[in-house]
């Protein structure tokens, strides 16, 4: 499945009082609908009072008619509301919507799992950090005492640790393969020989 940014799929986005909302004129124009049709979605949310409130707020707005101008009533609102309003809209743009939200609710909390697996897996070194090394039958075999400056881990949260600051984590044999296969490509023998 392919999902589209989430920025691609929101309408404008403006800051008022230090926070970011749209109106309901940008969530017409944006989603294809009349904007009377927008007023009576917001107007018959489900939601609570104190959610309305927090997330709606009624503002006047000067639009064109013709050559006239006049005062219309709309909606500014937060994104809270926003998302509120919009999973109840239907369309491909709201669909896609939906979509690039979902995937981006997923996507950080894939990152806050790993994050929290790759530090519960690691033990930093102090100068009362002790490894126990068991024997096949869960005796004390010996023990070191870990450095100030070391972290003893799995090598997946170090591999994690590592890739997260920008480093490639490849194996000797991978990285040697794909070197010999670049060298073959370009017409030049293979000269590092595969560590198997």
């Amino acid at each position: 499945m392919t999902t589209s940014p989430i920025s691609t799929v929101i309408p404008e986005i403006t800051i008022h009082n230090n926070r970011a909302v749209t109106t309901s004129f940008a969530v017409a124009n944006f989603f294809g609908k009349l904007h009377k049709n927008v007023l009576q979605k917001i107007r018959s949310l489900d939601c609570s009072p104190v959610f309305m409130t927090a997330n709606f707020s009624a503002v006047e707005v000067t639009t064109q008619a013709g050559f006239d101008e006049r005062e219309t009533e709309a909606y500014e609102m937060t994104k809270d509301g926003f998302v509120f309003l919009v999973m109840g809209f239907t369309g491909k743009k709201a669909a896609r919507f939906k979509e690039a939200y979902i995937a981006e609710f997923n996507r950080m909390e894939e990152e806050i799992r790993q994050k929290n697996a790759a530090s519960s897996d690691m033990i930093f070194g102090d100068s009362r950090t002790l490894v126990i090394h068991l024997d096949e039958h869960g005796n004390i075999k010996s023990t070191e005492k870990v450095p100030y400056d070391s972290v003893v881990c799995t090598f997946q949260s170090f591999k994690f640790w590592v890739e997260r600051n920008g480093w490639l984590v490849i194996r000797r044999d991978d990285l040697t393969e794909l070197f010999n296969e670049t060298l073959r490509k370009i017409g030049l023998p293979a000269t590092l020989p595969n560590p198997q």
